[in-house]
């Protein structure tokens, strides 16, 4: 079903008949296939470990344990603020004092994101950076990280140097919780995904479950990726 589905998207993208599709059903697909549709160029490097792991290769994606980061990069990039501009506490709201690439040298293999959305018309750089950012949700305010981009970025450059890293990531709570900002993320979270990862080195994928992790890290489709029901109108479970 999977690749049948892919085919057709990707028939139906090339002839430019994307039309044919209902809005429902076309932003399931881009988010559901977009990424993992990505032509992976294969090469000639052979799985003898997975993170380091000896023995591993033959194991399923899901019988192989991986260390995680809650409210992951919330922290990792110093002070976090509030919409308002002001510096948040950082004993409440940052959850590390590691980057990103800090924790995948100590061995961080899950990464569990949450976030929000900033429209360009609100960028204001360096640190308010337009599209899909990090956010700390606390239980009366909500405190902002960098951009998911950065964090994407720092992600892939990390397993383009280690070819046999399996890393798994969950993007599943976001801020504020409105149509709007659900909307802004469909719409925003491939492309971001696209810019950083694109056709060359690790890619992202949502396919694993019947495919021993050989096959992931020949393959080179070694990020595991996880959303949330909003974002692409199934439930989270689906993916396994």
């Amino acid at each position: 079903v999977y690749d049948v589905l892919r085919k057709q998207w990707y028939q139906r993208r090339v002839r430019g008949s994307a039309n044919m599709f209902n809005s429902e059903m076309m932003i399931s697909l881009l988010v559901l296939l977009g990424v993992a549709a990505t032509t992976v160029i294969a090469d000639d490097y052979k799985c003898t470990t997975v993170n380091g792991i000896e023995g591993a290769c033959d194991l399923m994606f899901y019988q192989q344990t991986y260390a995680g980061s809650r409210l992951s990069g919330c922290g990792a990039y110093g002070s976090m603020y509030f919409w308002s501009g002001i510096s948040a506490t950082a004993c409440t709201y940052a959850t590390q004092d590691k980057t990103i690439t800090q924790q995948l040298e100590m061995g961080i293999r899950f990464f569990d994101f949450d976030v929000g959305y900033i429209h360009p018309s609100e960028e204001s750089l360096p640190y308010w950076e337009a599209g899909p950012v990090l956010v700390s949700v606390g239980s009366t305010a909500t405190a902002y990280s960098r951009s998911l981009k950065k964090a994407l970025q720092e992600i892939k450059t990390f397993m383009d140097a280690n070819r046999d890293s399996v890393v798994s990531m969950r993007i599943k709570r976001y801020y504020p919780q409105t149509t709007e900002i659900r909307d802004h993320l469909i719409r925003t979270l491939k492309p971001t995904f696209d810019s950083v990862f694109g056709d060359d080195g690790v890619q992202p994928t949502f396919y694993f479950t019947l495919k021993p992790l050989s096959y992931m890290v020949e393959s080179n489709e070694r990020m595991v990726l996880y959303l949330a029901r909003d974002f692409w109108v199934r439930l989270e479970s689906d993916f396994r």
